[in-house]
């Protein structure tokens, strides 16, 4: 009886460790992720300020008040910024220290062009919801492209995130061996219990 509660309380210490890597785990992942977007903010703050810097040069010496011709303005700025995102994100946000890739070139220029899709829908419609109600030309087109801005960081940081910038093989060695640690700690126990159930007929025989 003895021993079979000592196995007890040692199984639910080790469950209860398991439980508390687990929850550490999750924290450190949320933690981490948090941080990389707070970073991914601060580049896309930088990108933006060319980005509308390039747009009100557009508004100041071409002004309009087509939503057409302002989801032109918005190709070019919003292309403006599209290398310092590259590696800024790349080198800084998600800590990709190697030489860049031509897949990861690919990947960025098709994530480039969806973002310019998405932001001249998004500046398409604010453009036409607020246009009845501001007059000026270039303050219409401002307010149109913060609101295509504040959407798209959401969109593009999802896109950079989990697909231009994924980990993939990078990751798979350390999931391997955290696969394998509990293994090898469950042989071990395996091998002490073959091991105790194998002395206790000897002891019953010397009884």
């Amino acid at each position: 009886m003895p021993l079979i509660e000592t196995k007890d309380k040692k199984t639910a210490g080790g469950s209860s460790t398991r439980i508390q890597d687990a929850a550490v785990h999750r924290f450190h992942t949320w933690n981490s992720t948090f941080r990389q977007f707070v970073r991914y903010c601060l580049v896309g703050g930088v990108n933006t300020l060319i980005d509308v810097l390039m747009l009100n040069v557009l508004l100041w010496r071409f002004p309009t008040n087509n939503v057409q011709v302002l989801v032109i303005y918005n190709s070019i700025a919003y292309s403006s910024g599209a290398v310092s995102s590259f590696f800024l994100n790349k080198y800084w946000t998600f800590g990709r220290k190697q030489r860049t890739t031509g897949r990861e070139v690919v990947r960025f220029a098709i994530t480039l062009f969806l973002e310019i899709l998405y932001s001249n829908g998004l500046v398409w419609l604010a453009g036409k919801a607020l246009q009845p109600l501001i007059a000026n030309a270039t303050l219409w087109g401002n307010a149109s492209k913060l609101v295509a801005v504040a959407v798209g960081a959401v969109i593009s940081y999802t896109c950079m995130r989990f697909w231009t910038f994924a980990s993939g093989s990078q990751d798979r060695p350390k999931k391997e061996e955290n696969l394998h640690q509990p293994v090898i700690g469950s042989t071990t126990i395996l091998a002490s219990s073959v091991t105790e159930h194998a002395h206790h007929p000897v002891e019953n025989e010397r009884h």
